[in-house]
């Protein structure tokens, strides 16, 4: 065996011992409204970054097959934590709405408003109790005016999505279902207490 044989033979020893599968990596894949060229509204909404319950601000995807303990999927993750991913589309949406002056950033507009959205996501988990397994995204959301100093309403949503496959890729495509529903409740929800 010559040197330059031996020497590939290590190297691809060494590469083979050392290979880390690349996870596949998913975002929310929900469809963007048109905002209205011009908005209607006399109030700024400023929404903050989202929280989640521990065990949920991971980018892992959780799963449970009997309640009480969290599991996350191997080889899939989230391009980012579902709280990150969540305020864009949730700054969108409520743009989408045309009811404010303006709809507000927390991360990038420090500028005081008349409301405040907190969202906090409590669950966001596939749950293998029934068949097929379901998507469970369970929300609370509050509402705050800025001038009182107080809340003006809360609400806790809860959305369940059969997912279409066992594996984590079902679970991906539930959770875009349940955010849709979510986003979309959620502007409703807001647009009554105005």
């Amino acid at each position: 065996m010559s040197l330059q044989q031996f020497t590939i033979i290590i190297l691809l020893s060494f590469f083979s011992l050392n290979v880390v599968a690349i996870p596949k990596i998913y975002l929310f894949n929900v469809p963007l409204k048109a905002i209205p060229a011009k908005m209607q509204g006399d109030k700024m909404l400023l929404v903050s970054i989202p929280k989640a319950a521990p065990g949920f601000d991971t980018s892992a995807l959780a799963y449970t097959n009997d309640g009480y303990e969290i599991k996350y999927h191997d080889g899939v993750q989230w391009a980012d934590s579902p709280t990150r991913m969540l305020l864009p589309l949730l700054v969108h949406y409520l743009e989408t709405s045309g009811k404010f002056k303006a709809v507000l950033s927390a991360t990038t507009a420090p500028i005081a408003s008349e409301l405040r959205l907190d969202t906090e996501i409590l669950r966001l988990q596939q749950e293998f109790f029934t068949e097929p397994s379901q998507v469970r995204l369970v929300l609370r959301v509050q509402l705050f005016d800025m001038a009182k100093r107080q809340v003006k309403s809360t609400q806790v949503f809860e959305i369940i999505e059969n997912a279409v496959s066992k594996d984590a890729e079902g679970s991906i495509f539930a959770t875009n279902e349940a955010v849709v529903i979510f986003l979309n409740k959620l502007v409703k929800f807001v647009i009554n207490q105005l």
